[in-house]
This record gives C-alpha cells, structure tokens and sequence, in this order.
C-alpha cells in the first residue's frame, strides 16, 4: 500500500503517512456513520409539525363560534344574530386556515374555494334579510370578479414565466377588466334596486382604463420599457 499524496509505501495497518503525516484510508475497514448533529424527523413527524398551527388556528376560530352560538340560543331561543358570526367566522377560516392543511397551496384551487365561500356569506346575509339581491347583482358580479382574477392567476403560474414583460399584458389587461365591471355593478343596482342610473362608473372605467392601457404600452414599446427601467428600475 502506497501514500495516495507521496507515494511513499506504508507498512501493513499504518494509520498516517510517516512522511507527509496524511491519515491511510483502509477500504477493507467498513466505517460506522457516527450521528448527525440534529434529530433525523420522519415524514410524519414533519407532518404533524406542519398540522400543529392550522390545528391551533382552527381551534381559535371554533371558541367564538361555539360562545355566539350558545349565547344567541341562550337569550333569543334560535339562531337570530350569531348565524352572521358562524359565516363570517368561516369564510375567514377558509382563507386563513384552510390552505394551511397543504403542503403545496396551489393559489389556483384555493382562491376559487375562497372566493365561493364570500359568496355563500353573501348568500346567507340576502336570505336572512329577506333580500333578494344575490342573484341579480352579489353572484354575478363576485363570479366576475372571481374569473378575472383565477385568469390573471392561472397566466401568471403557468403561462408567463416570471419576470417577463408580457406580465404587462396581463396585469393590463386585468385592470381594465375591472374597470369595466364596474359598468356592471352600476348597471346591476339599477335592474336590483330600481334607482337612476348615476354613471359614476364612468370614473373608475377611466382611471382603470388609462391605467390599463398604460401598461399594455409598456408591453408593446420594448425602448419604453427600457426608460422606465432606466428612470425608476423597474
């Protein structure tokens, strides 16, 4: 056997090199891996470490819940005020809590899950008011609202790679969107509720849309990219 830096031959069993001192590596010599320095965590050690604080949040959100509950059933015999609460409490729930219970909250499922949960509290409320506004102004206009923005999510995530300047289109193209919807709610209030139309939608369609076009341009004119970038590092 020979020093694999000095070449020198080394007897039978040496530990160290006597020329160079390097220490003899023995292949023949199985080694015992000695103990990590931290505690090895299985797979489902891990997951209870990660289920421990949705758990605990959830639990925070159920002893309020519980106290309306039996606080309202205490002094009005039924469900008069804390039904409010109970849906309140849950669409908060889902929006907090819930994508906590996932290891790959995926913005794509949860958002159209929180955005369906706002509209049952909506639902909730125009029932129990007696109204009858859901149909023809909260779902249309929250199921609107919803598409533009799990659109804009969805290209974000799997279409536009980040970074890249066609994000202007999209973000363009979203707020004018919303502009727009605007002169949906306006025109949706006057079909529910039977008032005048005031046009005051035509503010927010101006600003969104200037805003909007703005950013398509951005998009389009590669040398004014560059001056904004230049003037404000964007």
């Amino acid at each position: 056997m020979y020093c694999i830096k000095c070449g020198v031959e080394l007897q039978e069993g040496a530990a160290r090199c006597p020329l160079c001192g390097l220490k003899v590596y023995h292949p023949e010599i199985k080694e015992t891996p000695a103990p990590g320095p931290y505690p090895r965590y299985t797979e489902e050690d891990l997951r209870v470490k990660r289920l421990f604080v949705p758990f605990v949040l959830t639990v925070i959100f159920l002893i309020p819940l519980v106290i309306c509950l039996l606080v309202d059933l205490k002094l009005n015999g039924g469900i008069v005020w804390s039904g409010y609460v109970a849906f309140g409490l849950l669409t908060l729930w889902v929006t907090v809590c819930l994508p906590l219970f996932f290891r790959n909250r995926n913005p794509v499922i949860f958002f159209p899950i929180q955005g369906a949960a706002v509209l049952l509290l909506t639902l909730y409320i125009c029932l129990k008011t007696g109204g009858h506004w859901f149909l023809s102004l909260s779902f249309p206009v929250g199921g609107a609202l919803i598409l533009i923005i799990e659109t804009v999510i969805v290209l974000l995530r799997y279409v536009i790679p980040r970074g890249d300047y066609r994000i202007l289109y999209v973000l363009g193209g979203a707020v004018t969107a919303v502009g727009l919807l605007c002169i949906l709610i306006e025109f949706l209030i006057h079909v529910t509720f039977r008032v005048p139309m005031q046009w005051w939608c035509l503010y927010p369609v101006a600003v969104l849309g200037l805003l909007g076009l703005s950013m398509i341009l951005t998009a389009v004119f590669p040398s004014l990219r560059s001056a904004l970038h230049k003037k404000f590092f964007i």
